[in-house]
């Protein structure tokens, strides 16, 4: 089975500058998505798609492939589905059965995660399509969703008032894998839906680094991680 991982780290960040490469416990936040990946041993290519030639250096150093962007995908609204498209359409030299992309604002995940999530989608049954990663969710303000117990997320939507809190465990999406075929994504634009299954990660692996905070709260949780290791 041939699979790629596909790794998005534009340059620009507002919110932390340079987000995508700060250090984070002595080495640059895209190294942690690579190493990972690269553990796994399940991926025929590693891809970086980035728009600045000092992250694809450190990238490629890593061990992944840099994809340089056009220019018309390095502004900060370029679409996630825009940049995929772009990997999947002109850099795969040969078909894939699948693709994961993994975020690289997601420190804690590993490639025990990863292995795990692309079991879930080798497995999944008939006329699934995704695999999508969640936590359990704590704040109203999230996009949030019951998970069935068939583990599918069929009733996804984004209303945040259709029923008890306690008849049904709420997740929310947290950043860290996305697992679809090529052409079902291509065709589609999304990785949501009534096809897609959840993968479950625990809230302290599912840091997603957005602000100042979560950088604090993602190297709290290195540091206690390497010291256990």
């Amino acid at each position: 089975m041939r699979r790629i991982a596909i790794i998005p780290a534009r340059a620009g960040s507002k919110g932390v500058p340079d987000k995508n490469i700060i250090d984070l416990c002595g080495k640059p936040l895209i190294v942690y998505a690579i190493e990972e990946a690269l553990k796994t041993g399940l991926f025929d290519r590693v891809i970086v798609s980035t728009d600045s030639e000092k992250y694809a250096a450190i990238a490629e150093k890593a061990g992944a492939e840099a994809i340089m962007r056009p220019a018309e995908l390095a502004s900060d609204t370029a679409s996630t589905y825009d940049v995929i498209a772009h990997v999947l359409q002109n850099h795969l030299t040969a078909a894939c059965d699948y693709f994961v992309l993994l975020q690289t604002t997601s420190p804690m995940r590993t490639a025990t995660h990863i292995t795990e999530a692309c079991a879930l989608f080798e497995a999944r049954g008939e006329g699934m399509e995704y695999v999508v990663s969640v936590k359990r969710s704590e704040m109203a303000s999230q996009y949030i969703f019951p998970i069935e117990e068939d583990n599918t997320l069929k009733n996804f939507h984004y209303d945040l008032k259709r029923g008890r809190r306690q008849d049904f465990e709420e997740y929310c999406v947290n950043g860290a894998i996305y697992i679809a075929e090529p052409k079902t994504y291509l065709q589609s634009k999304t990785f949501f839906g009534p096809t897609a299954l959840a993968y479950k990660m625990s809230d302290a692996d599912s840091v997603d680094i957005d602000t100042w905070l979560d950088y604090d709260l993602a190297t709290l949780l290195m540091k206690r991680r390497n010291e256990q290791t």
